[in-house]
């Protein structure tokens, strides 16, 4: 028994990475083109909407692939369509945006009083390329500090979804008892 249960965890597992990756593509791609159209004047604000608005794209995509596919060792009594369950899912995931947004902001005060590379501007090749031409340097840093970002917070949305929405038939049994 064992071995089933933690052969349905390793898949379950698995699924919410190829989940994670494509809601981060989404992601990472929504807060670079966002950003190419915000101006650096906006400091603090271009962070903010840039970080919220891949957020939000990503967040749709992510609730449906985890309500009808990652998540399938779910007990029978649990609706994943509830409203409670469709609330719990975003405010667990808007504190995941906090998280990021903080995470974000700190890798800002990196970029802004230490290597000053401004990462965030690493596609503004697209719509100014006399100007900036592709750097790949911010690349790779917009990359990483996305990627560290995003390993931080899906750590966090999965904690807390398994825990408190996608709770499986064993877990609602222990809660019983």
């Amino acid at each position: 028994m064992p071995i089933e249960k933690n052969k349905k965890i390793s898949l379950e597992i698995i699924r919410f990475i190829i989940t994670g990756i494509i809601a981060t593509i989404i992601d990472f791609g929504v807060f670079s083109l966002v950003a190419v159209f915000i101006p650096d004047s906006f400091n603090f604000w271009k962070t903010f909407i840039c970080t919220a608005c891949g957020f939000l794209v990503s967040l749709v995509i992510n609730y449906l692939l985890s309500a009808f596919w990652v998540y399938k060792n779910v007990d029978k009594s649990i609706n994943k369509k509830s409203p409670k369950n469709i609330i719990l899912f975003a405010v667990f995931s808007l504190i995941g945006l906090l998280l990021g947004t903080a995470i974000m902001y700190g890798f800002d005060a990196l970029d802004n009083y230490v290597i000053h590379i401004n990462y965030q501007d690493w596609l503004k090749f697209i719509t100014d390329s006399e100007h900036y031409p592709f750097n790949f340097l911010q690349f790779f840093l917009a990359g990483v500090f996305f990627a560290v970002k995003t390993l931080i917070v899906l750590v966090w949305n999965y904690l807390s979804r398994k825990k408190f929405i996608f709770k499986s038939p064993e877990e609602i049994r222990k809660e019983k008892k």
